[in-house]
C-alpha cells in the first residue's frame, strides 16, 4: 500500500530549509575557495576566530580566548574526528594554532594565527555582499524574526536531541556502541 503524501506547510517549510541550506554551502564554497578552503574548513575557522554571530554561546572564542574542538562538535552535533580532521588542515595551512588545555591535557585549545585572521578579512568583504544580496528584499525587523524562529528551531533540535552523555560521546568520537 503506498503512503499518501499530502501538501502540508510544515513539510514545506522543512524541504525549503533543506534547499536553502544546500544553495548556502554552495555559496559558501564558492567564497571560501578563493582562499583554497572548503566552507566547511573556513566555517570553522569564523568559529575559532570568534564569529559572535554563531548560535550557541561559548562555542566560539570570545576575547581572544581558546575554544576546544570538542565544544564546537558537541555544538554543531558531529563527532570531534570530523572536527578534528578539518582542524588538522587549519593547522597544517597556519590558520589555527593548537595547545593542550592546561584543565584537560586531552582536549585542544585552539586559536586563530593571524594568518587565520587575515584570510577571514579577506573573505568577508564577499560575504557580507552575499548576505546582503540574499536579505535585500527583507525589512531589517523581518531579518530579526527570521532569526529569532530559526534560533528556536536550534534550540528544539538541540532539547530533543541526545542527552548531553550522547553528545560528550559523539563529541569524544564515541558511539553507542562503544558505551556498552
Amino acid at each position: 500500500m503506498d503512503a499518501e503524501i499530502t501538501e502540508s506547510t510544515e513539510e514545506s517549510l522543512i524541504l525549503t530549509l533543506l534547499d536553502l541550506a544546500n544553495h548556502l554551502t554552495r555559496n559558501g564554497e564558492r567564497l571560501a575557495r578563493e582562499e583554497s578552503l572548503t566552507a566547511q574548513q573556513w566555517l570553522l575557522l569564523l568559529q575559532i576566530a570568534g564569529d559572535p554571530n554563531f548560535p550557541r554561546p561559548g562555542t566560539s572564542a570570545e576575547n581572544g580566548a581558546a575554544v576546544l574542538a570538542s565544544n564546537i562538535a558537541m555544538a554543531r552535533g558531529v563527532s570531534r574526528p570530523t572536527i578534528s580532521a578539518l582542524v588538522s588542515t587549519l593547522v597544517e595551512k597556519g590558520l589555527v594554532s593548537q595547545t593542550e588545555d592546561p584543565g584537560d591535557r586531552r582536549q585542544k585549545a585552539l586559536r586563530a594565527t593571524p594568518a587565520g585572521f587575515e584570510i577571514l578579512a579577506r573573505i568577508e568583504p564577499a560575504r557580507h555582499r552575499a548576505n546582503k544580496a540574499l536579505l535585500a528584499d527583507f525589512k531589517p525587523s523581518e531579518i530579526s524574526l527570521v532569526l529569532r524562529m530559526l534560533r528556536s528551531c536550534l534550540d528544539a533540535l538541540w532539547l530533543a536531541g541526545p542527552s548531553v552523555a550522547e553528545r560528550q560521546r559523539l563529541a569524544n568520537g564515541s558511539s553507542q556502541n562503544d558505551a556498552n
